[in-house]
């Protein structure tokens, strides 16, 4: 009597004297066969002789039958599910890097993609003073931050600023602020505000007063917020979408007038949501110019190499200063209040942040606050 081919082999011949293996991509899961029937699409064999295929694993796909192997997905695209034909693109506002994915990860904060199957995201057009303020961004528009658009003399050509920079003044200059707020301040006199440009005003021109202007973006409270105790109280820039980029009810601007933990926020649907506005890092974690603007939370300073606790600007004990208390005025421009952190109400006379201590022997003094410069970001995103 002859032996039947046992499963994983094959014989299509009479009188033959053994069995043939099937070859990879192929399988036999019964005995005494004459063929080998081809893995599936979405299946694979790499060995001889089995009895079985196996599924493509996820990130994997085979879209023919009979192979000894699938292969990765793309760049771009994804595969979650196993045994499959084929590999899914990315979607807008998200992206893989790698072959073989399984998932695809958002465009971060500050980037955005509008198409889909993308193996990255596109960055915003300055990625120290733009960001997208949310995670998946699919179009450039999400994208803000501060734009000035100038004109040198009558017939120069149009150009744009999105960051700080220094424009010559010899002749006329006209300037409009497409986003957010802008300052001009004189090269001799750095941090003094000669004139304030906000988002949406009448262009501005200027005659050849001086040689040259510096022109500077006001970032903090408008693309990101400083007074972090009070969660983005005097936040007061132009963003109108939630977190989510829904926009906000009839209109409106972010806002947290209530310091609500939430920070700067909307009415979406007649709901609170968040904006995702982040924490600025100028004037919070450092001072920049004289430390006007400063609202960080350093409360010691240091006198004669010896630190000392802030008197709050609300007490008059152990030194009473009647001219910076928490006015109205104080507050709102100087950061002043119920509390002993470093601010800077007297520019005139002082040059950084400072306070009055709770030394007896020691009015006030300078505090250890860092000085802002172009290797720190504007804001902090989270």
């Amino acid at each position: 009597a002859c032996s039947a081919c046992a499963a994983g082999s094959f014989q299509d011949k009479e009188g033959q004297a053994s069995c043939s293996n099937c070859a990879a991509g192929s399988y036999q899961d019964q005995e005494g066969q004459t063929s080998c029937s081809n893995c599936d699409a979405g299946s694979y064999q790499n060995l001889e002789g089995q009895t079985s295929c196996s599924m493509c694993g996820a990130g994997s796909y085979q879209d023919q039958e009979g192979q000894a192997s699938c292969s990765d997905c793309a760049a771009g695209s994804f595969q979650d599910k196993e045994g499959q034909v084929s590999c899914t693109p990315c979607s807008a506002g998200s992206y893989q890097d790698q072959e073989g994915g399984t998932s695809c990860t958002p465009c971060s904060k500050g980037s955005y993609q509008d198409k889909s199957g993308s193996p990255s995201c596109n960055k915003c057009r300055d990625e120290r003073t733009y960001t997208t303020y949310i995670e998946g961004s699919t179009s450039e528009d999400d994208c803000l931050g501060p734009l000035l658009r100038y004109k040198i003399g009558k017939e120069g050509d149009t150009q744009f600023m999105t960051d700080t920079g220094t424009i010559s003044a010899e002749k006329s200059l006209t300037l409009y602020a497409v986003s957010g707020n802008w300052v001009l301040r004189h090269p001799e006199d750095p941090y003094r505000e000669y004139f304030e440009i906000k988002q949406g005003e009448p262009e501005i021109k200027l005659g050849s007063v001086l040689k040259e202007w510096i022109i500077e973006p006001v970032i903090g409270n408008v693309f990101c917020y400083k007074d972090v105790e009070g969660n983005g109280k005097y936040f007061n820039g132009y963003q109108n979408k939630d977190v989510q980029g829904r926009p906000c009810d009839d209109g409106q601007f972010c806002r947290n007038s209530d310091s609500l933990d939430m920070g700067p926020h909307c009415m979406v649907e007649n709901e609170p949501s968040p904006c995702g506005i982040p924490t600025c890092v100028w004037d919070v974690q450092c001072a920049a110019g004289y430390g006007i603007g400063y609202r960080g939370s350093v409360n010691a300073a240091t006198s004669k190499g010896k630190t000392i606790t802030c008197q709050a600007w609300n007490k008059d004990w152990p030194h009473v200063h009647p001219e910076f208390h928490p006015s109205s005025h104080n507050i709102a421009y100087y950061g002043l209040g119920n509390h002993n952190l470093c601010r800077n109400p007297d520019p005139k006379n002082n040059n950084k942040p400072w306070c009055y201590t709770t030394d007896f022997w020691t009015r006030w003094a300078y505090c250890d606050v860092p000085q802002c410069d172009d290797s720190m970001p504007y804001f902090e995103q989270k």
